[in-house]
């Protein structure tokens, strides 16, 4: 509501001085002009007839006269005033209220009763694009976009009428076409009579809300990357998926999917890379399912398939080989051409579960079982599945406590100069004794770790036994080098130099006898970070190698600007060197790649004395392998070092015509 301008009270003291002076003014002039005409008629003779002393009396009546009548005089020279006043007030409020509708930043549209438009504000024009001489006169309903049906607008005129006002979201159409979501708010204006004589409309356009409220369902239903249904989408699906199969009885299948050996392409590609591979999965898998079927994903390369209104296992069984199939084959990812395939995991309800997390539980252990079977594969729910994953959970939770408890190792293979056959360095390589499991294969807790988010700890706690050995050895006379494996978490979630120059500091060790091996995949999958972390490290004297090399995807292009000291001939390949000619020929050409950068190599895996000729005749530095020692405990391994062990006093020479 509008307060109209009150007066100041310096004008009203103005208006009051002007009343008194034109008062004043108006009693003078009726007393002069009374005057004037009694001198006129005594002139004239009219008034000779008047007793002596009449001219006196007139002048005296006159005077009365004019007192009389000033009270009146005064009153209406007040109220004209007043009411000059007053319309003054009301065109100030009248412009006020001009300014204010013509400026709001809300649209106004005014229509008389029949609701032909009068009136708009510039705001109207700037949200609809229509200007004011476009509609005045036109009915709102240029403005329809057609989106409300007949019903809404019948509920919309019922309310307006019957309460006097209507408020809500409504879509209508700009000038241009263009459809926008608005708030709108109308109003019936009554006169005197009761009559409806007006229509006032107030509008926004809220479209940036809509927008904002979009991103935010966006944001928490549905993953950032792939833009499938997220968990809780999922979940709610599920839910309500189990009650429809309860009602009309049906299975409901859950489908766990994740893509085979997905890790080691992710280090490959980089994470850039493996989010584009991620997204393309979800595109095939999106085309292949039904309409009503919900592709989601969890998160890493988990995906989740919602089936529902299945008939039987059979029915299931075909859709989860359709769905492998579409997954598996060639994609192309910038230069390189990557075969993908899929492992799945199946648990239906409500044989297997009645509830969310019993159907995920079980689906997950049907996942891991495909996997183990080499993946490419699906299997269904088993109770011997539930026993297995029982068992996971055990060893992950032990593990957790395996630093705490010293029932983490670290065993030491040699490293020895092929020339010499001395020990020059060693392999430090984690094992775990637990007390009821046994000896655990790292083949299966460094995956767990990695899993679990438990590889760092037992990475750092590595590092730092295997550098404090290192540097007890070196005071007992044995100055030897030490290398240890980084996984991809400790080299890049981690700030990795400060992490080994703790360690160094802390034992004591010249960072001259300490080499960091890392992984060719893991190195491509950011190059230029890996060289940069890499350069400080050598920086300080660091040694860096390269693990299995040959195994992964590496550019050579690449590979000259990392700064590497040693490349490590993975021992697929010198297992093999004297029954098959392509595995010879990689191990003698990585060996000549290392002669030919100026750095380091050594054979792993080296077993028996052909293939210690072999690497021997190509070149090859060092070797380790079973063929001198198998990774051994620190006191096995002193017992070498004090004996003076030597490769040449356990191998005879390569016999005549074999592989050498």
């Amino acid at each position: 509501m509008i307060t109209p301008i009150t007066t100041d009270p310096s004008d009203k003291k103005r208006q009051r001085r002007m009343v008194l002076r034109t008062f004043v003014l108006i009693v003078a002039l009726l007393f002069t002009t009374e005057l004037l005409i009694m001198f006129l008629l005594d002139r004239l003779g009219v008034l000779a007839g008047l007793k002596q002393g009449g001219t006196i009396e007139n002048l005296l009546d006159a005077a009365l006269l004019i007192v009389v009548s000033a009270p009146a005089i005064w009153m209406l020279l007040e109220r004209q005033v007043e009411a000059s006043s007053h319309r003054k007030s009301a065109e100030d409020s009248l412009f006020l209220l001009q300014k204010i509708f013509d400026n709001a930043s809300e649209a106004f549209t005014i229509t008389d009763a029949q609701a032909n438009i009068v009136a708009v504000n510039s705001a109207f024009s700037v949200i609809t694009g229509y200007g004011a001489d476009e509609v005045i006169g036109q009915n709102p309903r240029i403005l329809n976009s057609g989106r409300q049906s007949r019903a809404f607008y019948q509920d919309m005129w019922r309310s307006l009428l019957e309460k006097g006002m209507w408020q809500g979201e409504i879509w209508n159409r700009r000038k241009n076409g263009e459809v926008y979501p608005e708030w709108l708010t109308l109003y019936a204006i009554r006169n005197e009579n009761r009559q409806v004589s007006h229509f006032i409309g107030v509008f926004t356009d809220i479209t940036t809300r809509k927008r904002m409220e979009e991103n935010l369902l966006q944001v928490s239903n549905f993953d950032a990357l792939t833009g499938l249904p997220n968990r809780d989408m999922l979940y709610d699906r599920l839910q309500l998926a189990c009650f429809h199969a309860s009602q009309s009885k049906s299975i409901v299948a859950l489908l766990f999917l994740d893509l085979d050996r997905f890790k080691h392409i992710n280090e490959t590609l980089g994470h850039k890379g493996g989010d584009e591979l991620l997204q393309v999965v979800a595109q095939r898998l999106s085309s292949v399912v039904r309409n009503g079927d919900t592709v989601s994903r969890l998160g890493g390369d988990e995906y989740i398939i919602l089936l529902e209104s299945v008939r039987d296992a059979d029915e299931v069984a075909a859709m989860a080989k359709q769905i492998l199939a579409h997954i598996a084959g060639t994609i192309k990812m910038g230069e390189r051409e990557l075969y993908i395939t899929a492992s799945m995991g199946i648990a239906v309800f409500p044989e297997d579960g009645n509830d969310r997390a019993t159907l995920m539980m079980k689906a997950d252990a049907a996942l891991y079982r495909a996997i183990e079977n080499g993946g490419n594969d699906y299997q269904f729910y088993s109770e011997a599945m539930s026993a297995h994953a029982l068992e996971r959970l055990t060893m992950v939770g032990a593990l957790r406590h395996a630093i705490e408890r010293n029932e983490l190792l670290v065993c030491y293979q040699p490293q020895l100069d092929i020339q010499t056959g001395r020990i020059v360095g060693m392999e430090a390589l984690v094992r775990w004794k637990h007390p009821e499991l046994g000896v655990v294969s790292p083949a299966v807790f460094i995956p767990l770790a990695e899993e679990n988010g438990l590889i760092s700890d037992i990475g750092k706690w590595v590092l730092r036994t295997a550098c404090r050995q290192t540097k007890a050895w070196e005071q007992a006379g044995y100055r030897l080098r030490v290398g240890v494996n980084i996984s991809a978490r400790q080299f890049y979630q981690e700030n990795i130099r400060d992490c080994v120059l703790e360690v160094l500091n802390e034992t004591g060790l010249d960072p001259h006898q300490l080499e960091i091996e890392i992984t060719e995949s893991m190195m491509m999958s950011d190059p230029e970070e890996a060289i940069a972390s890499l350069n400080e490290l050598r920086q300080r004297g660091i040694k860096v190698a390269i693990d299995d090399f040959g195994t992964g995807y590496s550019s050579l292009s690449h590979l000259k600007h990392f700064p590497i000291d040693t490349l490590k001939v993975d021992q697929s390949f010198v297992r093999d060197v004297c029954q098959d000619e392509d595995s010879a020929a990689i191990a003698a050409a990585i060996i000549g790649l290392a002669h030919n950068l100026g750095i380091k190599s050594i054979a792993e895996g080296v077993e028996t004395t052909e293939q210690l000729e072999f690497v021997r005749k190509h070149g090859c530095h060092e070797i380790q392998g079973f063929l001198f020692s198998r990774p051994v405990l620190t006191d096995e391994f002193e017992n070498l070092l004090k004996d003076g062990a030597a490769l040449f006093a356990h191998v005879e020479a390569c016999p005549p015509g074999e592989c050498c």
